[in-house]
């Protein structure tokens, strides 16, 4: 199925070896999109600028045509509409010298004067400003004026208006400008967004450069980390915890699939050979001494596989439903009374110091099997020592249960390795056991959120499982 999945996106790429247009490309539509956002910023700002420019433009013509406005109120103030039409008239005659508008019609929109000819139609009064295209007297084509319209107490209306004679041209130069402001920010800002993806390409090609070594088989290529905290810095060092994750699974597959082949073909080598030997000898004969071999062969079988399912099970997280309330000291000395025969028949003292009421959350069987496992390793490799301690004891978050013998010991060196699954310090794998036990309680504690170590017990090892009290809570964080 994955191999048709492939050979499908294979054959989906482009025909005839062509690779995808340049613009298709990741790189190429991040360099589109970071141009559009360019423009998408510099457009608007360049549209502010010319609406307040020339809103400053039209504010420099405003204020004379309110100071002549004002004169000629004045002169209506004084004398009425006869010395206001005098004051318009006298305007009208130099209106060219100043490039001025202006008109006067009564109550019915007659002209009283001025030198427009007709009130401009659509134009209301009184009017604080407008545009509008107006003919004057003796002028060859209507222009375009800034205009400020009043109306007057006894229905009279007041125009007055000043020639936006270089307004356009103006424009037309601001516009100019900034038209080549956005042609210069167009080449400046996709050389910048290329800039950018070049140096985008190298930190993914540093990342692809590792993934392809991987992908080759060498699973010791890290990416290289510069130490600055950034995303891309934060990424080459999740996928090298990633690495490493996958370098120890790689190796715990491959110590796994070596210590089964050794740990599997004994006991299915010695059944082969006892129901050979049945088969062969004749009938009548006894075969119990052969049948007790062979099913003390399968018990080591099925414990093998039982220890292997279970730690399985807890890597998985099942199990947690069946989280409750119990006494992990109470575990300990219950335990200590269970092996005291076994200790007894190999002439070792085992005794319990354990504090009252360590109260934890947990999964009560797994937990005692753990700690059953850790008695059992002690029995079986530090029964030199002549004693083992069960130890209990708690802080405010967790609960500490311990494990302790006076033999050899394992070097500080190889704890790892002893907690690997079918981890076998003995080489020659000549000790009976599968290799499990301490793997078992590792997943245990990963199960519970706790912490498993091995610690120098001088002479001697120590074996603590730590539990956090609450454990349920820990879960929901």
């Amino acid at each position: 199925m994955r191999e048709e999945q492939y050979s499908r996106s294979r054959s989906s790429t482009p025909a005839s070896g062509r690779a995808a247009g340049p613009w298709r490309s990741t790189s190429g539509r991040f360099v589109l999109l970071s141009l559009a956002i360019c423009l998408a910023c510099i457009v608007p700002v360049l549209g502010y600028v010319y609406h307040e420019i020339d809103r400053l433009l039209l504010a420099e013509f405003q204020r004379p045509l309110e100071y002549r406005q004002g004169n000629l109120l004045k002169h209506f103030d004084k004398g009425g509409i006869a010395e206001l039409q005098t004051s318009v008239a006298s305007r009208a005659s130099r209106a060219y010298q100043d490039q001025t508008a202006v008109l006067l019609v009564d109550r019915s929109g007659s002209k009283l004067a001025g030198n427009l000819a007709k009130w401009p139609d659509g134009l209301a009064a009184p009017r604080e400003w407008a545009t509008a295209m107006l003919h004057r007297e003796g002028s060859r084509h209507p222009e375009e004026f800034l205009v400020l319209t009043a109306r007057l107490p006894n229905g009279e209306r007041l125009l007055l208006g000043g020639l936006l004679d270089n307004r356009a041209s103006m424009q037309a130069t601001l516009l100019r400008a900034l038209c080549a402001a956005l042609a210069l920010a167009i080449p400046l800002g996709l050389v910048g967004s290329l800039v950018f993806v070049r140096e985008m390409n190298r930190m993914v090609a540093a990342i692809t450069a590792v993934s392809e070594h991987v992908a080759a088989g060498d699973l010791g290529s890290r990416a290289a980390i510069d130490g600055s905290g950034d995303p891309v810095d934060r990424l080459k060092l999740s996928l090298n915890s990633m690495l490493d994750r996958i370098e120890t699974l790689v190796e715990e597959h491959r110590t796994l699939t070596d210590a089964l082949a050794h740990d599997l073909r004994s006991p299915l080598t010695h059944i082969h050979i006892q129901v050979s030997h049945a088969l062969a000898e004749p009938s009548g004969i006894d075969q119990k001494a052969r049948f007790d071999v062979i099913s003390q062969e399968l018990t080591r079988l099925l414990h093998m596989l039982e220890s292997a399912l279970e730690i399985s099970r807890a890597e998985a997280g099942i199990g947690r439903r069946d989280f409750q309330w119990f006494d992990a000291g109470e575990v300990l000395r219950d335990l200590c009374e269970i092996y005291q025969p076994a200790a007894q028949a190999v002439g070792v003292k085992i005794s319990a110091a354990c504090s009252p009421k360590l109260e934890v959350n947990g999964n009560h069987g797994l937990v005692a099997r753990a700690l059953a496992n850790l008695i059992d390793n002690a029995l079986k490799y530090g029964a030199d020592g002549g004693e083992i301690t069960l130890e209990a004891s708690a802080t405010a978050a967790e609960v500490h249960l311990a494990v302790a013998d006076r033999a050899h010991g394992i070097p500080a060196a190889r704890h790892a390795e002893a907690m690997r699954k079918f981890g076998r310090l003995d080489l020659s794998r000549s000790t009976p056991g599968s290799g499990l036990g301490l793997s078992l309680v590792k997943a245990v504690a990963s199960l519970h959120r706790g912490k498993f170590a091995l610690e120098e017990n001088r002479p001697g090892l120590r074996a603590v499982l730590t539990l956090p009290r609450h454990a349920s809570e820990v879960l929901n964080q």
